[in-house]
Formats: C-alpha cells, structure tokens, sequence
C-alpha cells in the first residue's frame, strides 16, 4: 500500500499584535498588503509584555533596555544596535526616540526608567530641514519576531519562552477576503474584549487580547510506495501531482486546530473532522500534519501546542484518512 504524508508549516504572518495596536493597524495599507496571505488568525490572550529603562548608547548608536511581564521573575535585557538595515543607515540624520505608553497622559506623565512603555518608535531627522521620517516602531512581540526571522540584529540576556505563551480563545479564517476585513468587525473579537477578565492587576483587555495571523509557509510530501505500485502510478504522481492550494490547505488547517485546541469561543468545534468531504479523503495523502514555525506556545484547556524555527523541536497536529 503507497501511504502520503503531507507536513505543512503555519508562520506569523505579523507579529502577534494587542486589540488596541490591531485597530491602529487594521486601515494601514501596507499592514493589510503586508498580510494579505494571512487567511488563518486567532483570537488569544497573554499578560501584557513590556519595555522599560531605557540607555541610548551614544558612542556605539546602541539602544538597551529591559522586557518585563507581571509575574515573570525572568527581565530580559536586550542591546539593539540602531545602525542596521532595517533600521538605520543614513548617519547624515540624527536619530530621535519616541516612547508609546497609554497611561502616559498629559496630566500624568510616567518618567524614567519609562516602566510599562508598550512601544517604541524610531525616527530620523534631517539637520537642516527639521524633516522627521519613522525608521521603525517596535512592540515587544515585533522585536522579538524579527529577531527570529533575521530581519534585525540584537542581543538578548534572559529568558523569553514564557513571555511567548498564549492562551487560545477563538480560531477562523479568511480565504475570500483580507484578513483585515474579515476583523474589522468581528462580533466574536468584540465578545471576548467585553467578556474575558484582564490576567494582570490594574490593566486592561485590549492590552492583553491579541491577534494572531498565520500563513502557511511550507509544504512538504513524503510519500512510502507500497509492493503494489506501479511505474505508471509512480510516474503519474512525479509528473502531474500538484500540492492543494494555500487557500485549501487554510481551509483544512481551520478545522484542525479548532477540533484539536477546541477554543471556548468557536461555536462549531469540527469534532467529526475529517469528514469525507475534507482534504485528507480526496487528496493524494492519507496523513496531513500541521505545525507553527515560530518559536510560541499556545495554550488551551487539555494542553499545549510548541512552535519552533527548528523542526524537529515543533509539535503537530495530525489529521489521518478515516
């Protein structure tokens, strides 16, 4: 007997972003262009990360600071280099910072060492026209994501495995259109913002409920031809097989996390998945597995699912052929 495997690999699309950055974010073109390919999201929760105690290493053009969460012993001090090429690289400009904190107001301004700073932004200024222009805005999920992807450079001391735990509320998806408009008014989202109680003391939901945006990244087939194949079989597969599209694999991959972290807000939770109608009966492959390529964890009520950069460190979902 000739047996399939089909291992597919979700990635974030962006880095996880809290409900009050997503509806900054949400009309942003770029963002939306950026994430087009996005079709799986989820709806999670995490006690908020943030910076603090800042230092602009003025001789080298380094920025260090701490990343903090409440009840997490472990403070991860990071040195970011702000002469790199996704961030600065005109040194003809001046470099500014500027701090993102919603409790800072007018009334009440929160001073050194800036605890709580939710974001950061980077920006340049022309010396002689006074012209500023944002070089890069980081959240703390933002930073460490691209730090992982190798979109910038940086040094970390501590620990951040904990601070890349999420617990799951809600699994969808968006094949026919934007993810950004499938989102933007979702009364699920909206449910969850006014049901679900903040983890920390004295913050708030929309500080800590997220979005997650994942597209599939890989695609990989291994298939074990049995005694009972035939050249003409093996040819065929060879020659003509194509893998299902990413917006099918979307589909599938839907139903799979929900029936497997069964999320307390999704009403349907696919518990006779796969039915014959699903991909793993009518495709090539009698198993199709599902894993997170970046290095988070999402927790749910019976367990946990790992993500990693490294496969062999990554769990998966598997759904076989009934």
């Amino acid at each position: 007997m000739t047996k399939g495997i089909l291992i597919n690999d979700l990635e974030l699309g962006y880095a996880p972003l809290s409900a009050y950055y997503f509806a900054k974010f949400i009309k942003d073109k770029e963002f939306r262009e950026n994430v087009y390919d996005s079709h799986i999201y989820m709806i999670i929760q995490r006690k908020e990360i943030t910076f603090s105690n800042f230092f602009l290493w003025e001789d080298t053009l380094e920025l260090s600071f701490d990343i903090e969460q409440e009840g997490n012993p472990e403070i991860v001090r990071c040195m970011l280099p702000l002469i790199q090429d996704n961030i600065a690289t005109d040194l003809s400009k001046s470099i500014e910072l500027r701090l993102h904190n919603r409790k800072s107001t007018p009334e009440k301004k929160i001073g050194a060492p800036f605890k709580g700073t939710q974001a950061f932004t980077i920006q340049s200024k022309n010396k002689v026209s006074g012209e500023v222009s944002r070089l890069a805005q980081f959240t703390p999920d933002k930073l460490l994501q691209n730090y992982w992807k190798g979109h910038i450079r940086a040094k970390f001391n501590g620990d951040y495995s904990k601070m890349l735990e999420y617990k799951v509320h809600y699994v969808g998806k968006s094949t026919e259109q934007n993810i950004c408009e499938r989102l933007s008014s979702h009364s699920t989202f909206q449910e969850i913002l006014t049901n679900q109680e903040p983890l920390s003391f004295q913050n708030i939901p929309s500080n800590e409920i997220m979005i997650m945006l994942f597209r599939i990244k890989d695609n990989n087939t291994i298939v074990k031809w049995g005694d009972d194949a035939t050249p003409t079989e093996m040819s065929n597969y060879l020659l003509d097989y194509m893998l299902p599209s990413k917006k099918t694999i979307s589909l599938d991959a839907e139903k799979a996390l929900i029936k497997h972290l069964q999320p307390d807000y999704n009403r349907i939770l696919y518990n006779s998945f796969p039915s014959k109608d699903d991909l793993v009966n009518h495709d090539y492959h009698n198993v199709i597995l599902y894993g997170l390529n970046d290095p988070i964890k999402l927790i749910y009520n019976n367990g946990e699912l790992k993500g990693d950069i490294i496969f062999g460190e990554r769990d998966y979902i598997s759904v076989e052929r009934i």
